[in-house]
């Protein structure tokens, strides 16, 4: 990190700072308070600033929260990536691929994405934004799976085009009811059975080559 001789911050750095810190307390606010309670004010306080430095990096509230959403998609895709390099060598790819698909509607980056959701649904302004974000978390994924089948040894492998979207619709489905219903295990068993299905097809196909 360049900084002046003198071992001080510049004030570019000082900037992005600030705005990191508003954008890291607008999604913990999301997660914490849903997108009703989430406050400029309440982001403020919780990024360890005045409401006028907020004011002065994010004019309006929806500049923040438009913001957020690429800030959100950075963490989600991040996470990701992580999770994807914990894969074995050895693992069983399927499986694998369904397993690392469920990670990624688990923890508060979801929650938070599910908030931005029902903003985006009654603001014109926010929905232009999350409806990229997630189109690219999409691709994105896409994109992480043909590491799991590789081209050459699945050239004719319908995951990715029917499978995927598929889990992702099926996965959304189980972690929203989830959110309201952690007690209620009946989301994940219909969960593993779908899985299984998608898994047994997609080994079906490959045996039949």
């Amino acid at each position: 990190m360049t900084t002046t001789r003198e071992g001080r911050r510049t004030q570019a750095q000082r900037s992005a700072q600030t705005r990191g810190a508003l954008l890291d307390a607008t999604l913990e606010c999301l997660t914490d308070l849903g997108f009703a309670r989430t406050t400029t004010t309440v982001i403020a306080q919780r990024a360890g600033v005045s409401l006028g430095a907020l004011v002065h990096h994010f004019p309006a509230k929806s500049d923040l929260l438009t913001a957020a959403v690429g800030h959100l998609l950075d963490r989600r895709l991040a996470e990701f990536r992580k999770e994807m390099d914990t894969v074995p060598a050895e693992a069983d790819r399927l499986d694998a691929a369904l397993n690392l698909l469920w990670s990624a509607f688990s923890g508060s980056t979801f929650v938070a994405w599910v908030e931005l959701w029902v903003g985006a649904r009654t603001d014109p302004e926010l929905a232009p934004a999350v409806r990229s974000m997630s189109d690219a978390f999409s691709l994105a994924a896409q994109d992480l799976f043909r590491k799991l089948f590789p081209p050459a040894e699945y050239p004719d492998a319908g995951f990715l085009e029917h499978g995927l979207p598929f889990a992702f619709a099926v996965m959304e489905g189980a972690a929203l009811r989830g959110l309201v219903r952690p007690a209620d295990d009946t989301a994940v068993q219909v969960l593993k059975a779908v899985a299984s299905q998608v898994v047994q097809r997609e080994r079906d196909d490959v045996v039949g080559r």
